[in-house]
């Protein structure tokens, strides 16, 4: 009734009228093929090899309170309260936002209030922004009317 094709899988019906699965499968596979496999996470290739996947920021909202330790690979937002360590590849503190604690990064940029110390490489204070630590840093830029008391360690 149907003809098989020889890259389908073999469908076969048993007396009790369940379905079983059968496919044949080849031990070698071609150099493209496992790259492609290589590159992808559980075996499937996303397409952009070679390329950075951007992330959607993580955001901790206004009126939402944090307690303990956050790390991230990409991007955190802050218009919260985090009270702890953050370790992030860059991070926001908006005019609503307040860090109790260390704060790690390659990019910080500070809108609202940290009290605690900052390690990063490229930081940013905006004009209404309070920063209460050491500051460890790479290159700093200070709007005007933005506060930092504390001390500034050049890296």
């Amino acid at each position: 009734m149907f003809s098989k094709k020889s890259n389908e899988p073999e469908v076969n019906s048993s007396e009790n009228s369940e379905n079983q699965y059968t496919e044949s499968t080849s031990d070698s596979i071609t150099e493209t093929e496992q790259a492609s496999y290589d590159a992808g996470s559980n075996g499937y290739s996303n397409g952009n090899s070679g390329r950075s996947n951007p992330t959607k920021p993580s955001i901790i909202s206004e009126g939402f309170e944090f307690v303990g330790t956050i790390t991230s690979d990409g991007v955190l937002n802050i218009s919260g309260v985090i009270k702890g360590k953050v370790t992030a590849k860059s991070v926001l503190v908006d005019s609503t936002g307040l860090v109790e604690g260390e704060l790690f990064s390659d990019q910080v940029m500070v809108k609202g209030k940290v009290l605690g110390d900052i390690n990063c490489d490229e930081l940013n204070i905006g004009p209404l922004a309070e920063v209460d630590g050491s500051v460890s840093y790479d290159s700093v830029h200070i709007q005007r009317g933005g506060k930092i008391k504390g001390h500034f360690i050049k890296k």
